[in-house]
């Protein structure tokens, strides 16, 4: 379900001011949801406390909280709530600098005059407010009193932010999302361990769901093996190098080469031929079993040749004497 879908569902809640408390969450695969979080007795349910810490943007509502408000009014309240949340967390974490607060309250005044397409976007990503600070093209933050952002500098950031969202959005639409069909056929109960793997698309929050972000190498962990009753899979992203970790059946199976990305071809090919010139150096001479033993032995002699030499200095005292 998306953002829209979520509010849509409460909608004739919020008509009928109704008090009965609901909660706006988006979950670990970024869809959302829109719940009632209390049972007929005014119990709170189990599952609310696991999705607040699941998503810390979650906010409760009632229909009469929102009351009277038309769709347009309401989705740009519960967005402009999250972005609100996300200040809030920065603050409590120590980051409470003067380009956050100028933002927030930049996008406050201003919601509604971004396009329906850049809106919906943010509500696709876990940290909307650190998205719109990073696609800003000006610092926000001023010293004039008398404003909470710079106001000049605001239309200018609207046309900017807006261009930079129909890139990306351009963007996704060329992204490759890799799938079983990617994979080495029955690798499901293969051994992981050292092996190229095909992160499953749903396991990733959308705005990962990319081959750069599902391609991975498993370098360790329970879940590795198969029949293990550990399930977390320790692995490097091929594309950045970033150690992730996984559940065992988040994992599509082992990459196949022949239907990669080329991008994933090109690095493969560089590792390989790093690996390469790392074997062609001349490297320190690694001790051998053999000579090992030999050094054991050498050491087991002398130690046996000086307890001699000692026996035979005993000898000698005990003649003089």
């Amino acid at each position: 379900m998306d953002f829209n879908s979520a509010i849509q569902s409460k909608m004739q809640d919020i008509k009928d001011g109704s008090t009965e408390p609901f909660l706006l969450y988006r979950d670990s695969s970024g869809d959302w949801h829109c719940d009632y979080t209390q049972n007929q007795f005014g119990e709170t349910f189990d599952w609310v406390e696991d999705a607040k810490a699941q998503d810390p943007l979650a906010m409760f509502y009632t229909g009469k909280d929102l009351s009277n408000g038309s769709f347009p009014s309401v989705y740009d309240s519960m967005l402009y709530d999250r972005i609100k949340a996300e200040y809030y967390i920065a603050r409590s974490s120590g980051r409470d600098s003067d380009e956050i607060h100028a933002m927030t309250c930049f996008f406050q005044d201003n919601v509604g005059e971004f396009s329906h397409n850049f809106t919906d976007y943010l509500t696709t990503l876990e940290k909307p407010l650190a998205a719109l600070i990073e696609m800003s093209p000006f610092s926000l933050a001023t010293e004039n009193k008398e404003w909470m952002y710079n106001e000049e500098l605001a239309h200018e950031s609207i046309e900017f932010m807006e261009n930079e969202v129909n890139d990306r959005l351009h963007n996704w639409a060329d992204k490759v999302i890799l799938t079983e069909k990617h994979c080495i056929a029955d690798t499901h109960y293969a051994d992981f361990t050292g092996k190229l793997l095909v992160v499953k698309a749903d396991a990733l929050m959308p705005e990962y769901r990319d081959a750069e972000s599902q391609i991975v190498r498993c370098t360790h962990g329970n879940g590795a093996h198969p029949n293990a009753k550990g399930r977390s899979i320790f692995c490097k992203e091929l594309a950045s190098d970033k150690t992730v970790v996984y559940y065992r059946a988040e994992i599509e199976g082992i990459a196949d080469y022949k239907t990669l990305p080329a991008w994933a071809k090109r690095k493969l090919a560089e590792q390989t031929a790093e690996k390469q010139a790392q074997k062609t150096k001349s490297p320190e001479k690694t001790p051998s079993l053999l000579d090992e033993i030999n050094d054991a032995k050498a050491e087991a002699e002398a130690r046996n040749a000086a307890l001699k030499n000692k026996s035979q200095e005993k000898k000698r005292d005990n003649v003089e004497i």
